[in-house]
């Protein structure tokens, strides 16, 4: 993907985020259903494992984000495990229309490149559903977080305003670092997060280092007073 083809797929996501956050105001919803299916699963891990972002890592079924004006949702997905094609044939043998995205065939996004070409290929090559492999990579990895998980709750990284408490966190050995300071970005919509950024946030952790980062999105990851949060 080019620079410019990730960028705009970058805003393109922000602007629905925004979206969201004014339907959710307006109809007072706190929740969001949205239509991604096993194959944007994959293709969602394999540009992940790509770009260095954190091994088999996916969407999840249900997780929370910030919006526009702060505005908190939950996002469910409860199509991950079904396939676009099984979908289809159930809408067809309904008699019920839907809707795709055009630009879906174009090769101007990474996702379009992966769907379209790469895992058509990787099917042919290995003579088996390579869909359907990446999206049980991404399953497995979604147990291993819900592990991560439990074990950040016992050890309370959270203050009560929402904060990364460090004395907390350096108490735990660095992959659970990573896990909670991953964690912490991905539940304040902070994407693009590869290997380096948690590197640099992890670093915040030495007080001898700089007390600030930048974020994507020109927002700031910060440290003061033993805890770390987010600013714009």
């Amino acid at each position: 993907m080019t620079e410019q083809g990730e960028s705009m797929e970058t805003a393109a996501r922000n602007a629905r985020h925004e979206f969201f956050g004014e339907c959710a105001m307006k109809h007072q919803c706190p929740r969001i259903l949205l239509a991604h299916h096993a194959d944007d699963q994959a293709e969602t891990v394999l540009w992940n494992l790509l770009r260095g972002s954190h091994g088999l890592k996916g969407m999840r079924e249900e997780q929370g984000i910030t919006v526009a004006a702060g505005v908190g949702l939950r996002v469910v997905r409860p199509l991950l495990e079904v396939r676009h094609a099984d979908l289809v044939e159930w809408l067809e043998a309904r008699g019920l229309r839907w809707r795709e995205d055009a630009s879906n065939r174009e090769p101007v996004a990474v996702r379009n490149r992966l769907r379209n070409e790469v895992f058509p290929l990787l099917a042919e090559i290995s003579g088996r559903d390579a869909v359907r492999s990446f999206a049980r990579g991404a399953a497995d990895a979604a147990e291993r977080e819900e592990v991560e998980h439990q074990a950040l709750e016992r050890a309370k990284v959270l203050d009560p305003q929402g904060r990364l408490h460090l004395p907390a966190l350096r108490k735990l050995p660095p992959d659970l670092q990573r896990a909670a300071i991953r964690r912490f970005l991905i539940d304040h919509g902070i994407s693009s997060i590869d290997r380096t950024l948690l590197a640099r946030a992890v670093g915040l952790l030495d007080t001898s280092n700089p007390a600030v980062i930048n974020l994507p999105g020109a927002r700031k990851l910060r440290r003061r007073e033993g805890r770390l949060w987010i600013d714009d």
